[in-house]
């Protein structure tokens, strides 16, 4: 199947750990010129290693966000919590706002989100990264978004996002939340195994349910 995404649409995978969320967002943005990969997870055998096969700058530093077309930023947990330290120079929190100014200056790019229970909480997202995900559109930017539980991050995401790809959830909780927010039938996905996904276009009326895309990560 051919996932056609434009500049400025928006992303959300959705699944538990191990089940290729991840692996979709990197062939995703694999063909693509400019992207920053957002990363808290900072595990070397996952973005860092991705990123260092496909020409990626891996850095913590966000001034490099500037100076390179491809980057995975590794964001520090401190600056993701640091919410009073957002708007003060020198404060972890300001590095994460510093990225994010990075990431909205650039325009004609892509960002993943990954992990979006960190970088996009419910009721704590930075404005900014908000505003990449709501607003990128205008700039060319292609939000991409991925979550490991359907709840307990920004509610927009999985409302807005014109493409979902969804791999087998943890809870019933999951299934509702996301059927509420796309408007979609989503039994089909309790069938799924391990490495498959249902894939959803807004404003479609179903969900396709596809195999497992090519291991790039």
């Amino acid at each position: 199947m051919n996932y056609e995404i434009a500049p400025g649409e928006r992303v959300v995978t959705i699944g538990p750990p191990r089940h290729g969320k991840s692996n979709i967002l990197a062939w995703l943005i694999e063909p693509l010129h400019s992207a920053v990969v957002v990363d808290s997870k900072h595990h070397p055998a996952e973005w860092a290693a991705w990123g260092s096969r496909h020409g990626y700058v891996v850095t913590r530093d966000p001034e490099l966000i500037s100076r390179h077309p491809k980057v995975v930023f590794q964001v520090d947990h401190r600056s993701l919590v640091d919410r009073s330290g957002w708007n003060k120079p020198g404060t972890h929190g300001h590095v994460w706002s510093d990225a994010l100014a990075r990431i909205i200056a650039r325009g004609g790019t892509a960002v993943a989100f990954d992990e979006a229970v960190q970088q996009l909480p419910a009721g704590g997202s930075h404005p900014q990264a908000q505003r990449v995900f709501t607003q990128g559109a205008a700039f060319g930017t292609t939000a991409l978004v991925g979550t490991q539980i359907g709840n307990r991050i920004d509610t927009l995401i999985p409302r807005l996002a014109e493409h979902a790809f969804v791999f087998r959830t943890l809870t019933g909780q999951d299934l509702e939340l996301i059927q509420k927010a796309r408007s979609v039938d989503c039994t089909p996905l309790k069938t799924l195994e391990r490495f498959h996904f249902g894939y959803h276009r807004m404003g479609d009326s179903e969900w396709v349910l596809c195999g497992p895309v090519d291991r790039v990560m």
